[in-house]
């Protein structure tokens, strides 16, 4: 299986040519591409199954022209009814749009935020590490945290996990955080925490270089963002929100949460109340979920490989992407509430021409099993809020 391409790790390329949602480059026969090429609907308003017309074949992908109409072929329009195209060159404009649907659902009233979207390119994570993944999510979480208060002039406290990291992460931003001049401040989700756990935070790592009381700091903010978190510390964030947070904003910034509750409920782990009561009150503002899949079929080239993401952009609806050769995501479907994983996979497999199994057939079922759904996605009456999939 092939890495994930990176939505900002592409070089831009020449307008799409017919059937360019099909990897002609990756194929051996030309028949197979004009027998197999997608056909789609044109966009339907009523967000059930709702088709969007950029997955057609030369239609919203770009025109030839220069100035403004060129950076809507780059990236698409940032309007509430979703983007056509999606074709960011940067995290920097990834982190810039992020930071406005975060804005816009906050002036809606939401205050529990998640935002997804790969910290690094995906394209070399052989050579990664888990320090690279850390210290690139603190530094992207700074950058959101300095835009938004650009925009808007809140005090915002970027949150770790434990002291240990604490300590780490603040020496090694603290010219960012002091140029601030106190509007970005930095802690941990156990920060002024009274008992065991908080004690046993403090062992670790020497404080000289950190700020003498970043529960002080955590008090006077306006927001929060919280930065690489695992499962077992899903607990303490909620704790921490409890304690600080309130009615506050807080973001939970590039946890991957969906990973995170696959070890819900298992034995180690928070139980799997967590997500009924806590996380599921978390309205995901910018989200990005890369997948990646291939097909085996009966004619040259045999393996069919075809990529895409699960997006959401607030106030705009969820949405289907598919991955163009040259980079572009476009919009294949879109719905208001959130498409399970199972259905994603479907509807890029059915954009690609290749949903050629015959409903209720041995083979369709030997491809998407018994089961197409999570146990998360599917328990949504036990569910004290229905905000994640909105």
């Amino acid at each position: 299986m092939q890495t994930q391409p990176c939505l900002c790790d592409q070089t831009k390329s020449s307008l799409p040519r017919p059937h360019a949602l099909l990897p002609i480059s990756r194929l051996n026969s030309h028949r197979f591409a004009k027998q197999h090429a997608p056909r789609l609907s044109s966009r339907n308003r009523s967000y059930t199954g709702a088709r969007c017309t950029s997955a057609q074949p030369g239609v919203g992908a770009g025109t030839s022209s220069s100035g403004p109409q060129q950076e809507v072929n780059r990236r698409g329009p940032i309007v509430s009814d979703g983007r056509d195209v999606y074709w960011p060159q940067s995290f920097k404009e990834i982190t810039e749009d992020a930071v406005k649907a975060v804005i816009a659902a906050i002036e809606k009233g939401h205050n529990r935020l998640e935002v997804e979207f790969p910290p690094l390119p995906t394209s070399d994570t052989n050579s990664r590490t888990s320090d690279d993944y850390i210290d690139a999510n603190v530094r992207l979480g700074l950058s959101a945290a300095g835009m938004i208060n650009a925009i808007n002039g809140k005090r915002i406290h970027l949150l770790v996990p434990d002291r240990a990291e604490y300590v780490r992460s603040y020496k090694m931003f603290k010219p960012s955080l002091d140029l601030s001049d106190g509007m970005l401040t930095m802690g941990y989700l156990t920060e002024g925490r009274k008992g065991f756990m908080g004690g046993v935070s403090k062992l670790f790592g020497n404080n000289e270089n950190a700020v003498a009381s970043p529960g002080e700091a955590a008090a006077k903010a306006d927001m929060y963002i919280c930065v690489n978190a695992s499962t077992v510390e899903l607990v303490d964030i909620e704790k921490y929100v409890a304690e600080y947070v309130a009615d506050k904003p807080i973001v939970l910034w590039n946890l991957e949460l969906d990973t995170l509750r696959a070890d819900l409920g298992l034995l180690g782990f928070p139980k799997k109340d967590l997500q009924y009561r806590f996380l599921s009150s978390f309205l995901p503002a910018f989200y990005i979920r890369q997948r990646e899949y291939s097909k085996s079929v009966a004619v040259a080239p045999y393996i069919m490989n075809y990529a895409g993401a699960l997006f959401r952009e607030f106030p705009g609806p969820w949405q289907v992407m598919l991955r163009q050769d040259n980079g572009r995501y476009v919009c294949v479907a879109e719905d208001k509430q959130r498409h399970p994983l199972g259905v994603v996979k479907q509807t890029l497999m059915q954009a690609m021409g290749l949903d050629t199994d015959k409903k209720g057939s041995p083979m369709a079922f030997f491809r998407t099993g018994y089961k197409t759904t999570t146990w998360w996605e599917d328990a949504s009456e036990l569910e004290n809020f229905d905000t994640w999939r909105s």
